[in-house]
């Protein structure tokens, strides 16, 4: 018999909780797998590879609409992968990020702001930070 895995042993070797598993099964990600007579979820050892590409998508802040693109390109096109659809969702997911930076950065500032506007602990004068909150 081929070796299988369950659902604790997948979320194991490919970094993530049990939870995320059958997340990305709820949300059409991975299929769901046969199961055992006792119910329990029998995964092929490839699932491993398909579950890091997921969680890497993810933490790069991809959607799970184009994580789910890009599975279709990577995985069920994989002969004829388009690297310009490819880069076209890496150059979005590129600006999205450079923007939410901007804004990080524009909030980094004005809490900088609202720092050097209160005084000291324990000092009797009054805080500024709301006339800073207003400009």
């Amino acid at each position: 018999m081929d070796e299988v895995l369950t659902i604790g042993q997948l979320a194991q070797r490919a970094g993530i909780g049990v939870s995320t598993i059958r997340f990305y099964e709820q949300k059409g990600l991975i299929e769901g797998p046969p199961r055992n007579k006792s119910g329990y979820r029998l995964y092929p050892p490839k699932m491993v590879e398909k579950v890091r590409f997921i969680k890497n998508c993810r933490d790069l802040g991809f959607s799970l609409r184009t994580v789910a693109d890009l599975l279709k390109l990577c995985y069920i096109e994989a002969n004829a992968i388009d690297c310009a659809s490819v880069q076209a969702r890496i150059r979005k997911q590129h600006q999205a990020i450079t923007e939410q930076y901007e804004v990080l950065n524009r909030q980094r500032e004005k809490l900088e702001q609202l720092l050097t506007a209160c005084p000291q602990e324990g000092g009797d004068q009054a805080c500024d930070f709301i006339q800073v909150l207003l400009d």
